[in-house]
């Protein structure tokens, strides 16, 4: 009965986070609020700006300070930030300045308590249970900037001793270490004397784990690796993008197409921009026009655009002649900006 409960429970939360996904900040008359997914608005706009929704909670500006709302649009952190970033894993990133020493990062919790005093230079928001942070290289005397992990309490799991440094994904993170990119887990063994990588650094960038697979680059050209490190794309890219439905945006030369996981050109070489697919579809220009395509290459949507962004929870924002707009999978206009 206690495993029954707690699986009902676990999906009303669920149900509950997709709900707040639903909504989709939009402005009207120089102001803020959030529409659901038919373009009506269920907070009104009243928001100097606003960012999506994540954990039921929004990032909003007022009188150039970000708090939180949540979604009935109550302010639950108050506007009291240089900037903020959205909710992951129950933290969000926020910044203040300081006058002496610049901007100030720090992570808060859900109810707007700060997750430590410690300060940093950037941080990354939580994924998997860590967070890279960015703090200066005290024992430097040009004060370089150095990155490492904390997890959910504060504690350095992962001492600041990279160049560089991404989120976890997959298990695994992507950081640079000497000059070079490559790959740790949380079980390496990681400090200023002993470094053991899951995949050794070698290369010259390398990006997230994604489906699987991670785009790096030795030299000029791009290619992809499985988790133990082995390339199983050939580096022959001019530019790449992360696997997303099964499909990876890549370039040669100028034009833009799109490989599966084998490195088959699915959808031909032949556009002259091309963004990552999301939610099943992806946009691609040609000779000035843009379109959105699915995974078969058939286009779903062709409107007279001239801007577009990536679909995320069904709809996408996109540019019709000066005015920007929500459009839905269907190709419908559900909101106009004004």
């Amino acid at each position: 009965m206690r495993c029954v409960l707690l699986t009902f429970i676990a999906t009303l939360l669920f149900s509950a986070f997709s709900l707040y996904a639903q909504l989709f900040p939009a402005k009207q008359g120089g102001k803020w609020g959030y529409i659901n997914s038919g373009g009506n608005f269920v907070i009104e706009p009243k928001f100097d700006d606003a960012k999506p929704f994540s954990e039921g909670r929004a990032a909003v500006k007022r009188n150039d300070a970000w708090g939180f709302i949540d979604t009935t649009g109550n302010l639950i952190i108050p506007t009291q930030f240089f900037n903020a970033e959205s909710f992951s894993q129950g933290f969000a990133v926020v910044q203040n300045k300081n006058f002496v020493v610049g901007t100030q990062t720090q992570l808060i919790r859900a109810d707007g308590r700060y997750l430590t005093d410690e300060v940093y230079t950037d941080a990354g928001g939580f994924s998997e249970g860590v967070s890279w942070i960015k703090v200066a290289d005290r024992t430097n005397l040009l004060l370089r900037q150095r990155f490492g992990f904390i997890d959910t309490t504060g504690k350095v799991v992962i001492p600041p001793i990279f160049q560089r440094a991404s989120n976890f994904s997959e298990g695994l993170a992507a950081v640079q270490f000497d000059g070079k990119f490559g790959f740790i887990a949380l079980s390496d063994t990681l400090n200023d004397s002993v470094q053991t990588f899951t995949i050794a650094p070698k290369y010259r960038f390398a990006g997230r784990f994604s489906e699987g697979l991670a785009r790096v680059r030795s030299e000029a050209t791009w290619g992809f690796i499985d988790r133990r490190g082995n390339l199983v794309i050939a580096e022959q890219f001019d530019a790449a993008g992360d696997f997303s439905n099964g499909l990876a945006r890549i370039r040669k030369g100028k034009q833009f197409g799109f490989i599966d996981k084998s490195g088959k050109i699915v959808i031909p070489i032949e556009f002259d921009a091309a963004g990552d697919f999301s939610d099943g579809l992806a946009w691609v220009s040609k000779n000035g026009q843009y379109v959105y395509l699915d995974a078969n290459a058939n286009t779903v949507i062709d409107l007279e655009l001239t801007g577009v962004g990536n679909f995320q929870n069904g709809l996408a924002l996109v540019s019709i002649g000066t005015k920007q707009a929500y459009i839905n999978k269907e190709g419908k206009v559900i909101f106009v900006f004004n």
